[in-house]
């Protein structure tokens, strides 16, 4: 390594750089003449999970990193943002367990009021710390992304940001729309994703209410569109998704659309009679909206899970099943597009 140039090595890390910050981490730690080498390509990708500090932490690095830099300034181009995946800096809401269970009902329920006051407080505590650092990561990263990636179910911002992303191109939410963006605050009729190809959406639970007329003005040069987990309620988002790709919209639809992809949401229960003759329906709604659909449109198998209550946000086998296939993504692979070509496997996860 020592006799390669310097261009040739920085190359190299770049195409080493692509599984989330572990292989950046360590060549930070390999030598000096690495560590320098190797700067402009450490931050190509990044992934962010499980508590603000960690953002805060990453945002000191690479702003660090950024000011020694003498040729290349670092640059985020793929990021992976969850608030979520796991358990560190997560609200539990539950107390040190009392010297004694609860012998009557009224003690259950002051226990019961008690673990969700202490839930409701860690919560709060923990949007109040996202609530900071996630408009300064964002403002920071916006302009050099190409993929990004956010699982946001659980956290409820107060903070609007004002940015786009000039050079995304491929974008995945997990839990709606992006709650710090929201598409009412945009000042102008700029849009906010004007090079975004490929989007996907996950709904979950608690996040499934998506206005897709909101996405052909804010993101025109969309040609791959994933709807995974959408379910027959809430009505509006069915029907804004068949707007968006109806052959028959002239306004407010995804002009350049090449390749449309649906995973319905698991199936309710057997016991649920009223629940399942909807899913039913829903299901041959489903399949009859190929013939509408201004581009080929792959409809997959409903997820064979279990339906998950009201409440719970995507399981996180999902999560890192996702995060495998945004690295799949960044090394040239298909990722979860390949539901759309013949002869592959179906999706066993969203």
């Amino acid at each position: 390594m020592d006799r390669l140039a310097v261009e040739l090595l920085t190359q190299i890390f770049f195409y080493a750089c692509t599984d989330g910050g572990q292989t950046g981490c360590a060549l930070s730690l390999v030598s000096k003449g690495i560590r320098d080498t190797s700067r402009p390509a450490r931050f190509h990708s990044v992934a962010l999970y499980s508590s603000p500090a960690k953002i805060e932490r990453f945002l000191r690095a690479y702003e660090r990193e950024r000011v020694q830099a003498i040729d290349i300034l670092p640059r985020v181009r793929h990021l992976w943002l969850s608030y979520d995946e796991c358990n560190e800096g997560q609200p539990t809401g539950i107390p040190p367990p009392a010297s004694t269970m609860p012998t009557s009902r009224a003690e259950y329920l002051a226990l019961l009021q008690r673990r969700t006051q202490s839930w409701r407080s860690a919560q709060e505590h923990l949007d109040e710390q996202y609530n900071r650092v996630i408009p300064s990561l964002i403002c920071t990263v916006a302009p050099d992304l190409h993929t990004l990636v956010i699982n946001q179910a659980r956290w409820r911002t107060t903070s609007v940001v004002q940015c786009r992303f000039p050079l995304l191109q491929e974008l995945t939410l997990i839990g709606g729309d992006p709650s710090f963006l929201p598409f009412n605050a945009v000042q102008d009729d700029k849009p906010v994703y004007p090079t975004l190809r490929r989007l996907h959406h996950i709904l979950t639970p608690v996040c499934k209410d998506v206005n897709f007329l909101n996405w052909p003005r804010h993101a025109p040069l969309v040609t791959h569109l994933r709807v995974s987990r959408l379910d027959f309620s809430p009505r509006s988002t069915v029907e804004t998704f068949e707007h968006v790709i109806s052959d028959a919209s002239t306004v407010g639809a995804f002009a350049r659309l090449q390749c449309v992809i649906v995973l319905p949401h698991p199936a309710p229960p057997p016991t649920s009679q009223s629940s399942h003759a909807c899913f039913k329906q829903f299901l041959e709604y489903l399949h009859a909206l190929p013939q509408r659909s201004r581009a080929p449109m792959t409809v997959l198998p409903p997820l064979n899970k279990r339906r998950p209550h009201q409440g719970v946000d995507a399981p996180r086998d999902c999560i890192i099943h996702i995060r495998e296939l945004w690295i799949e993504r960044m090394d040239g692979g298909p990722g979860c597009w390949a539901d759309a070509l013949p002869d592959r496997p179906r999706s066993r996860y969203c």
